[in-house]
Formats: structure tokens, sequence, C-alpha cells
């Protein structure tokens, strides 16, 4: 099993933020709410990095029209 280091930082947040991401996240904890959080930021990155990656080829196209066009280069 792999270890992974942890550092203890401080930020000044606010914490109407902080309960409303524990509540949406179901997180026990604030540090907990804020991990999750930090998670899904980089998982979002990585499939739009991925699906950029796929855009114009095959018959993938962006229905929706949700990514701003300048990302599609």
């Amino acid at each position: 099993m792999q270890t992974i280091e942890k550092v203890r930082k401080q930020f000044i947040l606010d914490p109407e933020k902080i309960n409303i991401i524990k509540r949406l996240t179901h997180a026990a904890t604030e540090t907990e709410a804020i991990n999750k959080v930090l998670d899904m930021v980089i998982a979002n990155e990585k499939i739009e990095k991925a699906l950029m990656s796929v855009k114009n080829k095959g018959k993938i196209k962006d229905i929706y029209g949700r990514l701003p066009v300048q990302n599609y280069k």
C-alpha cells in the first residue's frame, strides 16, 4: 500500500461554503469535504482533457456547447 504524505495548511475560508460542500459531499469533517472537492476538480480536469483529445475525431460532437471554443485547439 502506498503511503501518502499529508501537509498541514492554514487557509481563511468562507464557513458557509465549507458547510455547503460538507453537506453536498456527505463529508464527516471539513477536511474530508475539502479533499473530496479537490479530488472532483482534479477528476474534472482529467475528463475535460480526455474529451478534448477526442474532439473532432470520429463522430463525437459537443452538442451542448458547454466547452469554450478556445479550448478546442
